[in-house]
């Protein structure tokens, strides 16, 4: 049905605020610090065929393994078996293309006079699916089974209510049952919403006209992407990007290698060259790969341009089975973040090859989480907190300080909010200086953070860039390496692996020094008052000042010394 433009435009803004709505009704309804606070969560619409549409929240990766979701949906219980009020949950990573077993997804069917015209999903993470350790996630883990309870798709909720004994099976086989039913409910209903609001949409404006406008919404974002792809020189390039390890493997490096191919309106993006599955928990399942290839692709092209099922019409990806990037199962996929925060940096760094007119350098690449598990307790408690980074600089500015690489709006648990739940103390969070690369542009700045725990508990670390840090653009220059110590101050301090289990007493302090981003552009030609500014801000110490950026600064007046200067960066 050919629908008018102004309709579109309506109807377009429409969708928009639905799946506003239900975002913000996922994160006003969370238990959990991890979806109330860093909004660990998304929620949104696709069409009849799982093509997704609209997408609120954060993390955008979430968003293409939304369209494997209402397959498997469709696939287990067969269209003429949905029906209005319906709601079907599933966390299997192999099955629903969620990246990894906390990861919930809540799938709604949308029908308009019996007919089904798309789906409200949701992907939220939950704070306890069982596994080896508490928050599920564990540096141990070898295979699927231990990564905690896998549910295939179910039917959760139907117009007579809750479907007796779902809710039962994940109180059984989480240490947060509370917590995690509270947050899942939440999820649900905001998917319920998004699927009622939906209906009433297709009432208001007629079914058809819903569908075009559907369809529109996906052609229009492939024909942007493509435009803007026909304006870059066609070309090829290879980026490759290695992890400390996998967690099991402790001296082998896990190498992530993407080739770039773009021809006329068309981009191929080749992952073949990346290593075979691993044996530790750091795989990631294609859906993930894929969903964070093209976040990338928008930031090397236009930023504004919708993310949804439009852009896989633009880019043809490359991704043989039984790699880390696509592995066969039962391997393990719980640690999946920090592989797929190296999967977007190299595919940003390899486009930035192609369009050297958005080229950023890399982030810090210590993006993860830090799990605590206090089990002595009525009610064990899981604190969870995400790891943030600094971003790359860039042609134009420096990069922004202590936030996600990919994920820019998911923000930190606050301090408060933290002490009030936990039983931890948190002593410091400040900046790391001389944590960023040294460039033009300067990375962004990274971060110290010590917690001191109350109580025993089982820490579980997830990262990486203990060992190699991200690299320079353009003559820029890495950031430091990340550090993660047990009591730093103390005799028996204990430096941890990037990938790490390890039982805390309480009264001990956790110190995680976050890198920052890399650099953009040779140091020397960063303008002396910058780096001067810097200094006085504690990002740069006086001696990086000198060493790096070739910057003298006069202890005695505090100011740039500019005869010095100029000698220092003739050398």
């Amino acid at each position: 049905m050919t629908v008018d433009p102004i309709t579109i435009e309506v109807v377009t803004s429409r969708l928009r605020e639905i799946a506003a709505s239900m975002e913000h009704a996922l994160y006003h309804a969370g238990y959990s610090p991890i979806l109330r606070e860093s909004r660990d969560g998304t929620a949104g619409l696709t069409d009849a065929e799982g093509r997704v549409l609209m997408v609120g929240g954060g993390l955008q990766y979430h968003s293409l393994p939304y369209e494997q979701a209402v397959r498997a949906i469709v696939a287990q219980f067969g269209r003429a078996q949905l029906r209005d009020g319906d709601s079907f949950i599933v966390n299997d990573p192999y099955i629903a293309g969620n990246p990894h077993v906390p990861d919930m997804v809540s799938v709604t069917p949308a029908f308009d006079d019996g007919v089904l015209i798309g789906f409200g999903v949701s992907i939220a993470h939950k704070a306890d699916m069982g596994g080896l350790v508490p928050g599920s996630s564990g540096a141990g883990s070898r295979e699927i089974f231990h990564d905690g309870l896998r549910l295939p798709p179910v039917r959760y909720q139907s117009a007579a209510g809750i479907v007796p004994g779902i809710e039962d099976v994940l109180r059984a086989n989480s240490r947060t049952p509370d917590v995690v039913i509270g947050d899942l409910r939440g999820q649900v209903g905001a998917t319920r919403l998004g699927a009622g609001r939906l209906a009433a949409l297709a009432q208001e404006y007629g079914r058809d006209r819903v569908r075009g406008v559907m369809a529109e919404i996906l052609a229009r974002t492939a024909a942007r992407l493509g435009a803007e792809l026909t304006s870059w020189p066609d070309g090829e390039a290879i980026v490759e990007g290695f992890l400390d390890n996998d967690g099991a493997e402790l001296d082998t490096p896990v190498r992530i290698a993407v080739r770039a191919q773009k021809r006329g309106a068309k981009l191929m993006l080749d992952l073949s060259g990346c290593a075979p599955q691993t044996r530790g928990p750091v795989n990631v399942n294609a859906w993930t790969a894929r969903s964070v290839s093209l976040l990338a692709v928008l930031a090397a092209s236009d930023p504004t341009i919708p993310i949804n099922s439009g852009l896989l019409q633009a880019v043809d990806f490359v991704i043989p089975e039984g790699l880390v990037v696509n592995p066969r199962f039962p391997a393990t996929i719980n640690l999946y973040f920090p592989t797929a925060v190296m999967v977007y940096t190299c595919v940003l760094s390899v486009l930035g090859k192609l369009n050297p007119s958005r080229a950023v350098a890399p982030s810090g690449l210590v993006t993860g989480a830090v799990a605590l598990g206090y089990r002595k307790r009525a009610k064990p408690l899981v604190q969870y907190e995400l790891a943030a980074t600094g971003l790359g600089g860039t042609s134009a500015h420096d990069g922004t300080a202590i936030v996600h690489p990919m994920n820019h709006f998911t923000a930190g648990s606050p301090v408060e909010v933290v002490e009030s739940e936990y039983p931890v103390l948190v002593r410091r969070f400040d900046i790391w200086t001389d944590s960023a690369g040294a460039g033009r542009a300067r990375g962004g700045i990274g971060y110290v953070r010590e917690l001191e725990v109350q109580e025993d508990c089982l820490l579980t670390l997830r990262s990486s860039g203990h060992r190699s840090a991200s690299w320079g653009l353009a003559g820029g220059e890495g950031p430091a390496v990340s550090r993660t110590t047990i009591n730093p101050d103390r005799p028996d301090a204990q430096k941890l692996a990037a990938i790490d289990t390890r039982e805390l007493k309480a009264g001990d302090v956790l110190r995680v020094e976050r890198s920052g981003g890399a650099g953009c552009g040779s140091p020397h030609e960063r303008d002396p008052e910058a780096v001067w500014r810097d200094v006085l801000d504690g990002y740069v110490s006086a001696a990086a000042a000198r060493e790096c950026y070739g910057v003298v600064i006069d202890i005695g007046t505090g100011d740039v010394d500019r005869a010095a200067t100029v000698k220092q960066r003739g050398r």
